[in-house]
């Protein structure tokens, strides 16, 4: 075999054995609707959600949630949920950075922090609440199925940051 034809038929070995890196349908719709989510983008985020969708906050602390965290049992409930909390605390952003995103069966996992950002009675600085923070997002058909989030709640960093 001479030198070219073995460096075609290497070329061609590669190019049938190098992984698909183009992501899923389920991965894209994904990432679509978390950065809408981080955006604080309800609208669209709004759109991305099935009827009958689930929302849930096992790790949520507070006074009005229990043992187990949040549970939001349809896209009506979830939006409201996120409604009040947004006409609450005016978030201007909830900033998430992803260190690790992968997808498996439908299953878009999301590793990295929420670095949230509040306004102040100052205009020069802003409030940031940043914790660690894992979301598993599942597609079907298209829409978010099923939407869970488990933040550091217990150990956040807070402060004050300049606005911009």
């Amino acid at each position: 075999m001479d030198l070219i034809t073995f460096a075609s038929l290497s070329v061609i070995l590669v190019a049938q054995e190098a992984p698909d890196t183009r992501p899923s349908e389920a991965e894209t719709v994904a990432r679509d609707y978390m950065a809408a989510y981080s955006e604080m983008d309800l609208d669209r985020m709004e759109h991305f959600l099935s009827e009958d969708a689930v929302f849930t906050d096992r790790t949520a602390l507070g006074e009005d949630v229990g043992p187990d965290g949040l549970m939001y049992e349809s896209r009506d409930a979830a939006m409201g949920m996120l409604r009040e909390f947004d006409a609450q605390y005016q978030p201007i952003e909830l900033g998430f950075v992803w260190d690790t995103i992968y997808e498996s069966n439908g299953r878009v996992v999301f590793m990295g922090h929420v670095n949230a950002l509040y306004p102040t009675q100052d205009a020069s600085q802003n409030y940031r609440w940043r914790a660690e923070q894992v979301t598993v997002i599942t597609v079907r058909d298209g829409q978010v199925i099923r939407h869970q989030d488990f933040a550091n709640y217990a150990n956040p960093q807070r402060g004050l940051v300049p606005e911009n």
